[in-house]
């Protein structure tokens, strides 16, 4: 296995010093969180993504994924407010840019929550409206969508990797896949085993992270009650071989080194 880590936690750092904090630690990947002071928008120009892809090649790292910055923040592919969902629209595609001018091949999809009096049904139609809009864009740039599958909690519409499995079909785009994380799967109630035998060919990318089967924490592998043991021999049974992205959550930002140190010596200890 490969092992790659969500730049979000280093939201104190720039994008620059975050590669470098990450390459330090022994990681070898790295997972770009889309949100400032990372790569937003149009923050950074597209010659100092440029020098960022070397910065990051040099520190023998590879990009596994650009994660749009969507989780409580003021953008949604579902909104019933039409300003909303083009201004998200356009946000994710200023990310599949930035993802092209970084040569990386994926970007993440995260779906929200419905509004209070939207509705669920209306909620999911609209947001495959918009994968499906974002499905053709991204193919022109030769970039693969994953949609992240979370829990009820987070999403009325996307709560299970059958749902997540649902939305690609649906779709039907040859280049929209799934991402399951270990985190959203435990509060989803479903099987990890299960979730991936569901999700079959689809699975894109793994994030790992802990929780103590209640609420979100995005904590350290072993902080929590998630059997990693059973997730290591689902993926073996499946032969998955892509990375295993630690994320790690807000709570570590104050002092993320030796959480991100701590977090990937436990993963290649379950992994190997």
């Amino acid at each position: 296995m490969d092992y790659s880590s969500a730049t979000s936690v280093l939201l104190n750092y720039s994008i620059f010093d975050a590669v470098d904090r990450l390459a330090s630690c022994g990681f070898d990947g790295v997972d770009i969180w889309c949100g400032r002071p990372h790569v937003y928008r149009k923050d950074i120009p597209i010659q100092e993504l440029h020098r960022l892809h070397r910065v990051i090649s040099d520190a023998g790292l590879q990009i596994v994924s650009l994660m749009p910055a969507f989780f409580r923040y003021p953008y949604s592919l579902s909104s019933p407010m039409d300003a909303v969902r083009q201004d998200s629209l356009a946000y994710f595609r200023d990310c599949v840019d930035s993802a092209a001018a970084l040569d990386c091949r994926q970007v993440l999809l995260v779906p929200s929550t419905p509004m209070f009096d939207q509705g669920v049904e209306n909620a999911r139609q609209l947001f495959l409206d918009s994968v499906r809009q974002l499905c053709d864009y991204a193919e022109q740039a030769g970039v693969t969508l994953g949609i992240e599958a979370v829990y009820p909690g987070l999403s009325g519409y996307m709560g299970s990797s059958r749902d997540a499995l649902l939305a690609v079909n649906a779709v039907g785009s040859p280049n929209l896949k799934i991402v399951l994380d270990t985190g959203h799967v435990k509060l989803s109630g479903e099987d990890f085993g299960d979730a991936v035998k569901a999700v079959g060919k689809n699975l894109l990318q793994v994030h790992i992270n802990d929780n103590d089967g209640i609420q979100q924490q995005n904590a350290i592998p072993g902080q929590g009650v998630i059997d990693f043991a059973a997730v290591r021999d689902a993926l073996n049974a499946a032969g998955y071989d892509g990375f295993l992205t630690v994320e790690l959550g807000w709570p570590y930002s104050s002092d993320p080194l030796p959480a991100l140190q701590t977090a990937l010596q436990r993963t290649r200890n379950i992994f190997g």
